[in-house]
């Protein structure tokens, strides 16, 4: 997976990875949603995590709110 890269999560919402940050050797991207006519949703932003496994990569969607924080301040200079 890599920024630009446009992704199906399990419930088929679609997201581009806009950036990409590591953090505590944990790879993270924030991402948007795509709306149904191939636009941005603004208003679906969500931070993803990479999970490596035998099998392949998968993305979980970060929940924890404090990491969020974190990770938003990270990808706030990341874009800077």
């Amino acid at each position: 997976m890599k920024e630009n890269d446009i992704i199906v999560l399990d419930n088929n919402e679609r997201y581009t990875l806009l950036k990409e940050i590591i953090d505590d050797n944990n790879q993270y991207f924030i991402s948007a949603g795509i709306d149904e006519n191939e636009h941005i949703d603004e208003k679906k932003i969500i931070i993803l995590k990479v999970v490596h496994q035998e099998d392949g990569d998968y993305v979980e969607i970060v929940k924890d709110k404090n990491l969020i924080k974190k990770l938003s301040i990270n990808f706030e200079s990341a874009i800077k």
